[in-house]
């Protein structure tokens, strides 16, 4: 009878130690990296493809993300859904198809000059939730998807 309990009883400590290490595992803070590419494929339409994604255990910094209010015409909002297709999070990318470049011209004085292309490839880096299933890109004028990206 004693050898029964002190059996049970490393069995009980074992399955507790298990469901913490688990609840340890699934809190663990994961940061999200997803690589796109984008192309101009007319005046108005744009098409994004996938390149790829990785998820590592960290927790990035807070910084201060562009609000939807300042989001114009050719910029592009990042959504993350659950599997339910419930929005968790709203991201505003600037367009990456236009990018702004500070130089130093001939007399060392900064200028600051516009690049428009037709293509180009754009990352996007985010604080993984464990509810986040699927991730959208969308046109900001219309909110019409681009891509769906499924995460797990």
């Amino acid at each position: 009878m004693i050898c029964l309990s002190f059996f049970s009883g490393c069995k009980n400590s074992k399955t507790i130690s298990e469901n913490q290490s688990k609840k340890e595992i699934q809190t663990t803070p994961k940061i999200l990296f997803l690589n796109y590419s984008i192309e101009k494929t007319s005046n108005v339409k744009r098409s994004i493809q996938f390149i790829n994604k990785k998820i590592v255990e960290g927790k990035l910094k807070p910084n201060r993300l562009d609000s939807l209010e300042n989001g114009i015409k050719g910029d592009l909002i990042f959504t993350e859904l659950d599997k339910k297709s419930k929005v968790l999070n709203q991201i505003l990318i600037k367009n990456p198809l236009i990018r702004t470049v500070e130089y130093l011209d001939d007399s060392k004085q900064f200028q600051t000059k516009i690049i428009k292309s037709d293509k180009t490839q754009f990352s996007v880096r985010l604080q993984l939730k464990s509810d986040t299933k699927y991730i959208t890109i969308s046109n900001f004028a219309k909110n019409d998807p681009l891509i769906k990206t499924q995460i797990n």
